[in-house]
């Protein structure tokens, strides 16, 4: 059984694939040593292990893009920019066919997520604007909130703007999940 750890502390988070009953695990991705690894998300066959990829350490008025998609190929031990673009991507999610990447991007000054068809490779925003992302700082919580497939992957649940959401992947309108505190 195979597990996948952040190191703890430092000002670098790496990736680690750890047995789960050994402490200690293999770095993933060695090189860059300024490399920020994290959002990890993997694909359905095991295969492969996408995450949000950064350079460079925190600092004022940075250059856009500061984030990129990258993906771990674990049968080949290569690692592949997947997507970079200016607005940055980050935050991963993998339908759980296969067949479909949900990041986030920004677009001016707000954030969206974006899907990704993975069989052609064409992209749409989902869903704009959401959540604000923390891809300015050293995002230690991650680059932005988390999202998922359901189970289908048709949809998309996300939350904004104090709500949670159904966002369909065909590009359908985004349908509010009603929620009580009792």
């Amino acid at each position: 059984m195979e597990n996948i750890k952040p190191r703890k502390g430092g000002r670098n988070p790496k990736s680690f694939l750890k047995h789960l009953m050994v402490e200690k695990g293999v770095e993933l991705v060695k090189t860059p040593t300024n490399l920020h690894a994290g959002d990890i998300a993997v694909s359905p066959d095991d295969r492969y292990i996408w995450y949000s990829s950064k350079n460079n350490a925190w600092q004022y008025n940075a250059r856009f893009p500061q984030v990129s998609v990258a993906r771990y190929d674990r049968k080949q031990g290569r690692v592949e920019n997947v997507i970079s673009r200016y607005g940055s991507a980050f935050s991963p999610t993998l339908s759980d066919d296969g067949k479909w990447l949900v990041y986030g991007s920004r677009f001016n000054d707000k954030t969206g997520l974006v899907s990704r068809n993975l069989i052609d490779g064409s992209e749409k925003w989902l869903a704009y604007p959401v959540q604000k992302d923390d891809i300015e700082s050293q995002g230690t919580l991650g680059k932005s909130t988390s999202n998922d497939f359901y189970p289908d992957s048709k949809s998309v649940i996300a939350s904004y703007g104090g709500k949670i959401y159904r966002i369909p992947i065909d590009g359908g309108e985004a349908v509010n999940i009603p929620f009580f505190k009792r």
